[in-house]
């Protein structure tokens, strides 16, 4: 499905977003515009979501910058989740935010992820990839239910596949009390990993038709 991997070890966040490259977030924003949905991602939320992440999977380095951001809300969080016996034990072994870039077989195009954390067994036959996801909802059973929702099921595929992963876990973390932290592995479901597999397989095709065709719409390839 993909070939010619290649990692960045050190590259930025911002780097790695200057990368010419498709990612799964320019996926969802293509999935939008074909549906004809107007995305406008919320500033102050995606700030509090990488300063987040930061706080939690790189402390030595983090910062509170000159952004309005909720940094006591978002420190707690990140503490809370050093502190979980099951994270601790996977940021302690495991290797944050490292850059890797591919080709997609099929299409030809260059596709770039950015995992928050790979993890190797100690053996070094096994790779877990996984993915910190803050959130709002009430319970477990809601937080499951948003895997469709918001294509978590397409990121877990695209980016197994892309790193022949073994694992993918979404490690879901409460914004409000009783600020739960909630476990879901959609690598253990056939279903839901074919299903984000046909996800982006048919955004890519979309993505590499509409480049090479002025005149002709995203909607239309993906409809093919």
């Amino acid at each position: 499905m993909f070939h010619d991997l290649q990692a960045y070890p050190n590259l930025t966040q911002e780097q790695h977003r200057a990368l010419p490259h498709v990612s799964n977030t320019d996926l969802s924003n293509l999935k939008a515009q074909v549906l004809g949905q107007l995305r406008t991602p919320n500033p102050q939320a995606l700030a509090f979501g990488a300063h987040f992440h930061a706080a939690m999977l790189e402390p030595a380095t983090y910062q509170r910058t000159t952004e309005r951001c909720p940094w006591e809300q978002l420190e707690q969080l990140a503490r809370q989740v050093r502190r979980h016996r099951y994270c601790r034990d996977l940021l302690y072994r495991g290797t944050p935010e490292l850059t890797h870039t591919a080709t997609h077989t099929e299409t030809g195009l260059t596709v770039k992820i950015r995992p928050d954390l790979l993890v190797r067994s100690r053996a070094g036959r096994r790779l877990t990839l996984i993915d910190f996801k803050t959130t709002s909802c009430r319970d477990y059973a809601q937080f499951v239910s948003t895997v469709e929702q918001y294509d978590y099921d397409r990121q877990a595929a695209f980016y197994t596949d892309i790193l022949q992963a073994d694992r993918f876990l979404i490690v879901g973390v409460q914004k409000k009390a009783p600020f739960s932290i909630w476990k879901v592995e959609l690598s253990a479901d056939a279903l839901v990993m074919a299903q984000g597999r046909k996800k982006y397989q048919r955004l890519l095709r979309a993505c590499a038709a509409a480049s090479t065709s002025r005149f002709t719409s995203p909607a239309n390839h993906l409809a093919a």
